[in-house]
């Protein structure tokens, strides 16, 4: 019924585009040369040159992209974790990348995530495969009053490829470790006003043990036995197949069309009998934009979209250890169905009506719909969850150009407000709970001042607000492997910082040297525990408010051309986030805020000869983590320090006018470093691809 909703809601969004677009091509001149950018949610939600920003932003482009090596489970988080102030943790092949800005420590309640500029659930992000990916931004430094709630340490947005002039048709199929398996093919092109981009991406692989016995047992004669019923006994196999289409219609002159379809099919084996975390599980982000530009000083954008996605899965008896030995009941004991379904909506306005001057006037919408059913084998339905959340805000923001953009000031403000409706919990004494209402007003501001064509100036202060995950707040699950407490009096998280940095360039040389410092305090710190749901053998999920961190840090970037094909590239993050009041433990304070490393970085050398050949290597380095706020030494719970090299080589060699043969191999974790990368989880170790791909244009 879902999926049946999302395609009439896609066909809606079709029918409107080809409504507005079809009268705008019949009037259209023959003489129109002019062109009109488009809307590229940016470090500051408009398409003004990055340069003047005083906000601290980086990007990923596709020839970036194009030289990272093929990662085991592919992913977005990969491609932007060479950034200064970027930190990403993985719990292959299940769930998105754990993307942890400026030391805030958590990648759901602090980090923003949009797909082509629509705000989406992190667990949505995997819905765009790698192949589809043409750009990935990421604003650091606290940004809800650009992008909204969980936007503590920044924002990430995935902007996806759109159809290129002569792209053709383009056939690859990679192969690598654990029996892995990448297919991929895709169609596009860009004719007069007319782009567009379809594609099939798929993965599957034999997988590897997620959660080796041998770690849950050590985690269980630690104290933590709850790990071992789910370990993985056999492999995790795993399947991915993706689905995603583009199409674009520009006049050249007023109007931009987009509308794009991304989906995504998973299947996850949980590495036991009967044990399945995902069981063909659909996700779905489809979005719809129009842009008019009315005058030189007038624009306005719509965008819409519709965002689904399932996650039915099958529980067994689970692993127990029994007199040393794990043994298996692999009886099935629960089914659980949980979907999300999230309709936005945004209309902004950017008005340069002063000279040196735009202002960004907006309005947006969201509802989400959340259900979880847990049921028998016998089909009796044991547990009921449904959630419906309105999200609406205004925001305003001005951007002010000096001393021939020398000198540009930025100021912004937001509104957010949540309602909580149609609660529904069977496993609270009162199941259906009034309705709830949360607000906030966030802020953003800066400054940059280029003193001349070698440095550049630049300060900037924001606030963020995240309401706390709505399963914290209304959910008791008393059935299944995990149970929950909801905690209503949860105190939503509120984030201040502040930031100043140095942009160097030396022209002779092409260097490009990127320094900032940051400060910043995080309060009400939501945090969450796992503990042993005695007699039930199995964990307890509760969560509470425990106080206060501070976070302070530098990062560091260089870009250095060495010859005309050889460039490095290198950065630096030196972080320390440390809880600084703890109202639940008192012995927490001057602990590492969780999922926060004091320094993590990388160093990169890129070779570019299309006539030869590209290669890559990168070096990659992370301090140590912890998992929880008692810093506890124990195994997945402290995540040790680690170095990875990483090594891609790649060739195109041109068959004839048209057709072009791709070939590339790559390693990641070439030296095959053990370490944990998520709670729980074990990194797949060294991981080597070969692919060979044709290309034919049109």
């Amino acid at each position: 019924m879902k999926i049946m909703y999302g395609t009439l809601w896609t066909g809606i969004m079709l029918f409107f585009a080809v409504c507005l677009v079809y009268p705008a091509m019949a009037e259209q001149g023959q003489d129109d040369t002019s062109q009109i950018d488009g809307i590229t949610v940016t470090a500051t939600k408009t398409s003004v040159d990055q340069e003047l920003s005083p906000v601290s932003a980086y990007s990923v482009d596709r020839e970036d992209l194009d030289f990272q090596p093929s990662y085991y489970m592919n992913n977005f988080g990969e491609f932007i974790r060479d950034l200064p102030g970027v930190s990403v943790g993985q719990y292959y092949p299940w769930g998105p990348p754990w993307v942890q800005l400026r030391g805030t420590g958590h990648f759901l309640q602090r980090t923003a995530y949009l797909i082509d500029g629509i705000p989406v659930h992190a667990f949505l992000s995997p819905a765009i495969n790698p192949n589809d990916i043409e750009q990935v931004d990421v604003v650091l430094g606290p940004s809800s009053a650009l992008y909204g709630p969980s936007a503590a340490g920044g924002a990430v947005n995935i902007i996806t490829r759109s159809g290129k002039a002569k792209e053709g048709i383009n056939a690859q199929v990679g192969y690598g470790s654990n029996n892995t398996f990448k297919p991929s093919l895709s169609i596009g092109d860009e004719k007069d006003n007319f782009s567009y981009r379809f594609s099939y991406a798929g993965e599957i692989s034999d997988g590897y043990k997620m959660k080796p016995v041998e770690g849950m047992v050590k985690l269980s004669t630690l104290g933590k036995p709850q790990y071992i019923k789910t370990s993985s006994v056999e492999d995790n196999d795993y399947s991915y197949q993706w689905l995603s289409g583009k199409m674009e219609w520009n006049n050249h002159q007023d109007t931009i069309v987009t509308l794009a379809l991304n989906y995504m099919d998973r299947y996850l084996y949980g590495g036991q009998k009967n044990l399945i975390t995902n069981d063909h599980g659909d996700t779905v982000v489809s979005n719809l934009r129009v842009s008019h530009k009315f005058t030189d000083q007038v624009k306005l954008t719509a965008t819409t979209g519709y965002q689904y996605q399932s996650i039915p899965s099958q529980a067994n008896g689970g692993a127990s250890l029994v007199n040393g030995v794990v043994v298996v009941d692999d009886t099935i004991t629960e089914i659980e169905d949980w979907d999300r379904t999230r309709v936005p909506f945004e209309l902004q306005g950017d008005f340069t009506i002063l000279p040196n001057n735009v202002l960004t006037v907006g309005l947006y919408f969201a509802r989400e719909e959340e259900t979880s059913y847990d049921y028998d084998p016998d089909g009796t339905q044991t547990y009921r969850y449904e959630l419906t959340t309105d999200q609406s805000a205004v925001y305003l923001q001005d951007q002010m150009f000096f001393m021939d953009d020398r000198l540009s000031i930025l100021g912004g403000v937001r509104y957010d407000k949540w309602e909580y409706t149609d609660i529904y919990d069977s496993g609270s004494s009162n199941s259906t709970p009034d309705d709830v209402e949360k607000d906030t007003v966030t802020y953003r501001g800066g400054v940059k001042f280029r003193v001349n064509n070698m440095l550049a100036l630049h300060s900037s202060a924001g606030t963020a607000y995240w309401p706390g995950n709505a399963k914290w707040l209304f959910k008791n699950k008393n059935t299944g492997d995990t149970w929950r407490e909801a905690n209503t009096d949860l105190e939503p998280e509120e984030t201040w910082m502040v930031d100043l940095g140095a942009d160097i360039t030396i022209p002779d040389w092409n260097t490009l040297i990127k320094v900032t410092a940051y400060h910043g305090v995080i309060e009400n710190i939501m945090a969450y525990t796992y503990e042993d749901n005695m007699p039930h053998s199995n964990q307890l999920i509760k969560t509470r408010n425990i106080g206060e961190a501070e976070i302070n840090g530098v990062e560091f970037y260089l870009k250095q051309p060495i010859t005309k094909h050889l460039a490095f590239t290198g950065s630096l993050t030196l972080n320390n986030s440390e809880i600084t009041e703890d109202k639940t433990n008192q012995a927490n304070v001057g602990n590492q805020l969780r999922n926060s490393p004091d320094y993590f970085g990388s160093l990169g050398l890129r070779y570019q000869n299309p006539d030869l050949f590209n290669w890559q290597v990168l070096f990659r380095f992370s301090d140590d983590r912890f998992y929880d706020d008692k810093n506890e030494d124990l195994p997945y719970y402290h995540m040790e320090a680690y170095e990875t090299l990483d090594v891609k080589v790649w060739k195109d060699w041109a068959l004839s006018e048209k057709v072009t043969l791709r070939t590339q191999i790559s390693a990641v974790n070439l030296l095959d470093e053990e370490y944990a990368t998520e709670i729980v989880y074990v990194n797949p170790g060294r991981y080597v691809e070969c692919m060979m791909g044709v290309r034919y244009a049109f």
